[in-house]
C-alpha cells in the first residue's frame, strides 16, 4: 500500500525518528480532547431547562454547566533537518617530543664516534661515548693514577666529528706509534 502523503523509504534515520514524533504529538493532540468528555449518562441539568441563569423565578439554584470548550488543533510543517556530513575521523597526532631535538650533523653522534673508534684508534683502548672527560669534548688516557688506572681509555664526552677523530689520532701518539700534534682536528663546533 503506497501512501502519497507519507514516504518513509526515503528518508534518513533522524528524520525518520522526527516524523514518528511528530505524529505521536498530532495524534495525541486530537486524542485528548475527545477522551477528556465523559460516555455515560448526564447528570447536568439540561440547558435552559429554567436555572438562574435562564432567567426563571422559580428560585431553584442549579448552575449551567459551563460553555463547552473548542479545541483546534494546530498544525505545524513538518521541519526539514538538512542532512549533515558523516562524521571524520581525525588522526590522533603524534605527541610532541618531550625536548626540541636537534638534527644532529652527519657523523654526530655515539654511533657513528664508536665505529670510527674501533676503525682509526690504537688496538688495546676500550671507549666510553658517552663518557667521562674530565671537563673536556673527549680524552685519551694510558693508566693515569686517579683517572684510568690500569687501563687505557678514550672517553668521548660530545660526540661531534672532530673530537672523536682527534682521540683516536692521539691515542696512536700515547702508545708511541706517532708524533702527529695532540688534537690535529680542533674542537667541536
Amino acid at each position: 500500500m503506497e501512501n502519497k502523503f507519507l514516504n518513509l523509504h526515503g528518508m534518513t534515520n533522524v528524520t525518520r525518528v522526527f516524523t514518528v514524533l511528530l505524529l505521536t504529538a498530532v495524534g495525541a493532540a486530537f486524542l485528548v480532547p475527545l477522551t477528556a468528555h465523559s460516555t455515560g449518562p448526564s447528570t447536568a441539568a439540561p440547558i435552559g431547562g429554567g436555572g438562574a441563569a435562564s432567567g426563571s423565578k422559580t428560585g431553584s439554584s442549579t448552575s449551567q454547566p459551563p460553555a463547552p470548550t473548542t479545541t483546534v488543533p494546530t498544525t505545524t510543517a513538518p521541519t526539514t533537518i538538512p542532512p549533515t556530513a558523516p562524521p571524520t575521523t581525525v588522526p590522533t597526532p603524534a605527541p610532541a617530543p618531550a625536548a626540541p631535538v636537534a638534527v644532529a650533523p652527519n657523523g654526530y653522534g655515539c654511533g657513528p664516534a664508536l665505529a670510527y673508534l674501533q676503525t682509526h684508534a690504537a688496538p688495546g683502548f676500550t671507549f666510553e661515548c658517552p663518557g667521562w672527560a674530565d671537563g673536556h669534548q673527549a680524552m685519551s688516557c694510558d693508566n693515569v693514577a686517579g683517572v684510568c688506572p690500569g687501563a687505557m681509555v678514550i672517553a668521548i664526552a660530545t660526540p661531534c666529528p672532530a673530537a672523536y677523530m682527534n682521540e683516536a689520532s692521539n691515542s696512536w701518539v700515547l702508545v708511541g706509534k706517532s708524533n702527529a700534534a695532540l688534537d690535529p682536528n680542533g674542537d667541536c663546533q
